[in-house]
């Protein structure tokens, strides 16, 4: 009931007996306040022209907001807070028309009442505080923003009226601006869109000695400068000029004032116009002084204040002119004296985090000590002669370094600018002129317009696929499908599928006819097939490829069957070890390899026993961190010992002209460390390395100390960065005593290093004493910033980070291999290959073929499982699963994925069975070959990621994409049978748990998505079964969004552009588990290898008969599954969010993210 209807009305009895139990006064004051709210009402309707009525009104509710009376205080402001009187309302009518500057006293008086928090203890204090934050949102949905700052701009420059009356209506506005600009979010674009911009600042400049107005003038100074627009107005006009004379106002005492002061500092530093300006003014000495007296505040507004300062000291270093200032003797001394002086305490590591990566950033730059040219050059002109094609399509602005996923929350991975990236990397590290600012605000339109019109443009061709392939083209993929039949019967079932006369492979064979002139089909597979691959490699390559297609079409029987030419000649007698070393023998390399890896010619696998995740000793984080700055101020204090050079060792071997493709297939690689592990020991005083084998990756190594190793890691072939897997072997070392290692040209901005993650370790001594296996090794494991930049001119302002982990052998003179994670070669995969091939269940199916060839001519196996063909269940009638996986070289958890799921497939069990008597398996094991065989993390020898590649892939770059998307096409245009699952396996560098990403129309970036009514059970189902299945599924962490860009991914380009609605991405954890039963754990190989085969189990429950109504979705507020039920039974009634890798407290394991990629 409205106040209106309470004057009107009489109280019923019942009214009258609750309000008689109230004290009189209360009663009194209430009946005093609704009478004064009543009028005022009646006065807006009757005579809103009223000056002398209005301000009579006002002035008595003014008065008993400044009553000595508690009671009447509390009444009055109940009845301002209270929506249903609409005093608010009306009071901002008045202002807003009102020309009576008594009038407009009292009002904004009441408004500052009203919404100004205030300082107390207490329980009502509190419920208080509550209603005038409340207030403020109503106030500003009421449009009270705007005109707060229309009557503060009249009052600026009415000078007619300038008196002691508007200087108090000024004190009260600025005071009600300030709630409302940290509630507002659209508070600076409304400021500015009003023109107010430089009067806030014009105020601030007069004020700024004065403590009635300084805080609120702060407040709302801060709030303009979050944005970057007002931001560059105000540096234009000069504002930190003004902030360096407010700040020496000020004095060094921690107040809340310094805090907000330095706080506005750190947000207009992120503007490098600004940083010039900070150091021009000298504001940057004044932040140091301030800086240096840390020691004498207390509490959380040290952490503040200190925090505020060095962020903007690390913005400081982002030009050249802000590096010199502080690179000065005493300003580096300030900074390191807070490091040697810092508490040991955990809110203090961030704080030390910041100032080493300060003094790193400051010093000379440090390039890495090698050269600048990676010996890992792959010479593509032979490949492109005679091509259309250029090289580089473009290059990869920066690897998402998970997948598809650049985010921990969704699949956000980063083909695309980061906004932040791009500033830093426009012109590094000039000197800039005050008017480059200028640029800002203009070049803000039209970075907006083109991104629109670019969105636009792609919303209006979504569903028009330009890259579709000739049906002419893809007609001649129907050679890798010979388990349909001969070609006549893949004919005849399209016909009868389609029910149409004219099929479109028949035109297909007139076309033929027609063009040959021949008076009968020939059905041999070898003109097709050659026209398939006519530029992928060289005569040889191509005639083995047309021997296999002729086998496989004299084959009549569905028996097992491997046309791989690296499997030719295997003795099915032989040993894994001989087999592997002999494929290893045929693998093409672009640096030769000298032997072949011991864990991988013996299987590879990993201990089956539970390895806890590792617990950060923030001790010890912190003397790395401190020895990290020592290095850099004094690095002649180190030993400086290469123990190891892969450049040098490439340039003695004769092998610095990449011109040809290397090839070690004359020389039989073995391996020979269980000869070494018996001879003597030397004691030698330093390690031994080496990285010269499959998938091996480290370029040079260094000793710094007795046991202190730093290491540097190989980039991605034809490419300078990109450095994240690491597998070498380690020789020479002593028992018991703690090595060193630090790799430190990492480029992620965070690792799993910092939230309990462990290098992998694999000693040989171990495997021959009979436990053979990887194990999580290491302590003291950390990942933060060092003083080394990168050598690109456009990144030169950027430090590598370092992993740094201490490892103690458990043998002395032992063989130790240490891995990012445990590897997966391509010999590993084809010796696998071969040995299942040879142990088939009955009534398998298996046929194993290579779909093409990579640019250094390696074998790509394309599979198909399935069982034998009979009459009551035609293998044609199948529906087809597709499989990839590896397209990330660097992710060889996808491999181990994959390698339980052929392990089930292939395996004599009943759910195997099954499975092969449902479904026609097609499965890519291996996408990029050459990043695997090479040892890089995330590209191949085209220095591009492949899996953005797949909306336009290049068949002479991009081989595998090109054909694995050709054949999936094929089955969607040719075949007209989509698959009915398409999953491409990945591993996730910054989450735990597996989890999906999938495809849903009402969640993507389009609109035109959004508007098609969405099928959610066909997206949810697998998820659903995989979490019912596996424990090692997160529900919680699957994510379903389809964004702009990852248009050119595996998973949507197969969504949108080839209709398969099931089509996903399986992230698996690098780490290990945050929940479930293996919560608090590493993964293992064990554990990879059961998602696949869980994977598998959960193929063999999808129903494609469910319907929207056999499934119920729930989600969170932030908008992830928390509850997916099938056919009424809960899949999972309460499941925890994921949280963020990297959130809790601030630590010394925290580093500043400038790009976020996963």
């Amino acid at each position: 009931m409205s106040a209106a209807d309470l004057s009107s009305q009489s109280f019923t009895q019942q009214d009258i007996g609750t309000k008689s139990k109230k004290k009189p006064h209360r009663m009194a004051d209430e009946a005093a306040a609704e009478c004064l709210f009543d009028r005022l009402r009646q006065h807006q309707q009757r005579s809103p022209d009223a000056a002398e009525v209005a301000r009579t009104i006002t002035a008595r509710i003014n008065a008993r907001l400044t009553s000595h009376d508690k009671q009447v205080r509390q009444c009055t402001l109940e009845k301002i807070w209270d929506k249903r009187t609409n005093a608010i309302q009306m009071l901002l009518t008045i202002l807003e028309t009102s020309r009576d500057t008594p009038t407009s006293t009292y009002i904004t008086a009441i408004l500052r009442e009203a919404l100004c928090l205030k300082q107390g203890k207490g329980k009502k204090c509190s419920v208080n505080n509550l209603a005038r934050m409340q207030c403020a949102y109503y106030f500003i949905s009421l449009k009270g923003t705007q005109i707060i700052i229309r009557k503060l701009i009249g009052i600026m420059y009415d000078k007619r009226d300038r008196h002691s009356g508007t200087e108090v209506i000024l004190q009260d506005l600025l005071w009600i601006l300030a709630p409302l600009a940290s509630r507002d979010p659209k508070f600076a674009n409304k400021v500015r869109t009003l023109g107010c911009v430089r009067t806030m600042h014009l105020i601030f400049k007069g004020h700024y000695t004065d403590n009635k107005l300084i805080f609120p003038l702060l407040v709302i100074l801060k709030q303009l400068a979050k944005n970057s627009v007002t931001t560059a107005i105000l540096i234009r006009d000069g504002v930190v000029t003004t902030y360096e004379r407010v700040l020496v106002s000020l004095g060094f005492m921690p107040t809340a004032r310094l805090r907000l002061c330095l706080d506005a500092i750190d947000y207009f530093s992120k503007n490098k116009v600004c940083c010039m300006q900070i150091v021009k003014t000298g504001l940057c000495s004044v932040l140091l002084r301030v800086f240096d007296r840390w020691d004498r505040y207390e509490g959380r507004i040290r952490l503040k204040i200190c925090a505020h300062i060095l962020r903007t000291l690390q913005h400081l270093c982002n030009i050249k002119a802000g590096r010199r200032s502080l690179c000065t003797k005493k300003h580096v001394q300030t900074l390191h004296r807070f490091c040697s002086q810092c508490p040991d305490e955990p809110e203090f590591d961030g704080l030390l985090a910041r100032v080493c990566s300060v003094i790193t950033l400051c010093l000379k730059h440090q390039a890495l000590p090698v050269p600048a040219s990676s010996p890992a050059l792959f010479n593509l002109n032979p490949i492109l002669k005679g091509t259309n094609t250029t090289w580089p399509c473009h290059e990869d602005d920066e690897d998402g370094a998970n997948s598809d996923s650049k985010t921990i929350n969704s699949d956000l991975e980063d083909d695309g600018p980061d906004p932040e990236l791009d500033l830093e990397a426009t012109d590094e590290y000039s000197d800039l002129d005050l008017n480059d600012g200028d640029k800002l605000e203009s070049t803000e339109g039209e970075v907006e317009k083109s991104h629109r019109l670019k969105s636009d443009s792609i919303q209006s061709a979504m569903f028009f696929n330009p890259n579709e392939r000739d049906i002419e083209d893809l007609k001649r993929y129907f050679c890798f499908f010979k388990e349909f039949g001969s070609y006549n019967k893949q004919v005849r079932l399209v016909k009868s599928r389609s029910n149409s006369r004219e099929s479109i492979l028949k035109d297909f064979l007139q076309c033929q006819i027609n063009k040959n002139g021949l008076s009968s089909l020939n059905l041999s597979l070898t003109p097709e097939c050659d026209s398939i691959f006519p530029i992928m490699a060289g005569p040889l390559q191509s005639s083995t490829l047309f021997q296999t297609c002729n086998k496989i079409n004299e084959s009549t029987s569905t028996s097992s069957c491997s046309f791989l030419k690296i499997h030719k000649d295997l003795s099915k007698f032989s040993s894994f070890a001989l087999v592997y070393c002999t494929i290893a023998s045929r693998v093409r390399s672009v640096i030769p390899f000298v032997k072949v890896a011991f864990p991988d010619m013996i299987g590879g696998q990993g201990l089956a026993h539970p390895e806890p995740l590792n617990k950060m000793e923030r001790s010890a984080c912190r003397v790395k961190l401190l020895s990290c700055v020592d290095r850099a101020i004094s690095p002649e204090a180190y030993m400086n010992e290469v123990v190891y050079d892969l450049d040098q060792l490439n340039s003695l071997a004769g092998v610095s002209d990449n011109s040809a493709p290397k090839s070690t297939e004359s020389i039989f690689l073995s391996n020979t460390d269980e000869e070494e592990i018996t001879k003597l020991n030397n004691f030698s005083t330093r390690l031994s390395f080496e990285s010269r084998f499959e998938s091996g990756n480290l370029r040079k190594a260094i000793q710094i100390g007795p046991r202190e190793y730093e290491l540097i890691l190989m980039p991605d072939v034809n490419s300078t960065k990109r450095h994240q897997w690491f597998y070498f072997e380690v020789r020479n070392m002593i028992q018991g005593r703690p090595y060193v290692f630090n790799i430190v040209n990492c480029e992620k901005s965070d690792s799993q290093f910092n939230f309990g993650m462990k290098p992998v370790m694999y000693s040989v001594k171990e495997a021959v004493l009979g436990r053979p296996g990887w194990v999580r090794a290491g302590t003291d494991i950390c990942y933060y910033r060092n003083s080394y930049h990168y050598a690109s001119p456009r990144s030169h302002n950027k430090c590598y980070l370092t992993v740094t982990f201490n490892i103690e052998f458990p043998h002395t003179n032992d063989v130790v291999y240490l891995a990012y994670h445990f590897p997966f070669t391509y010999s590993m995969m084809m010796t696998k290959l071969w040995q299942r091939s040879l142990q088939l269940p009955p009534n398998a199916y298996l046929r194993a073929e290579p779909l093409c060839y990579s640019l250094n001519n390696n074998e790509v196996p394309l599979l198909t499982i399935s069982a034998d063909d009979t009459p009551t269940n035609p293998i044609a009638d199948r529906e087809i699963i597709f499989l990839t996986a590896r397209v990330h070289p660097g992710e060889s958890n996808a491999s181990w994925v994959m390698d339980g799921t052929l392990s089930c497939l292939l395996g004599d069990t009943d759910v195997a069975a099954s499975l092969r008597a449902k479904y026609v398996f097609k499965i890519v094991p291996m996408l990029n070959v050459e990043g695997v065989i090479n040892g890089c993390h995330r590209c191949g020898l085209t220095n591009e990621d492949l899996n953005r590649r797949w909306s336009k892939p290049s068949p002479v770059l991009h081989p595998s994409i090109y054909h694995t998307k050709g054949l999936i096409e094929y089955l969607v245009r040719v075949w007209k049978k989509p698959p009915l699952v398409y999953c491409d396996y990945h591993g996730h560098s910054r989450k735990k748990n597996v989890f999906f990403y999938g495809c849903a129309g009402a969640e993507s970036w389009c609109g035109s998505d959004r508007n098609v009514p969405d099928e959610p059970v066909k997206y949810l189902m697998l998820p659903a079964l995989m979490h019912r299945i596996s424990p090692a599924f997160a529900l919680g962490s699957c994510s379903f969004r389809v964004e702009r860009e990852r248009e050119s991914t595996a998973r949507v380009t197969v969504w949108r552009h080839l209709g398969v609605t099931r089509s996903y991405t399986m992230e698996a954890t690098f780490c290990g588990f945050d929940r479930g039963p293996f919560k608090g754990f590493h993964l293992n190989t064990q554990h990879l290898q059961s998602v696949g085969s869980d994977f598998c189990e959960a193929l063999n429950g999808l129903n494609d008969t469910a319907t929207s109504d056999d499934i119920q979705l729930t989600k969170d507020l932030n908008g992830n599954i928390t509850e997916i039920s099938l056919n009424g039974e809960a899949v999972n009634s309460a499941i925890a969010v994921d949280s963020e890798p990297g959130s809790g407290s601030d630590s010394v394991l925290r580093t500043d993210s400038d790009e976020d990629f996963d």
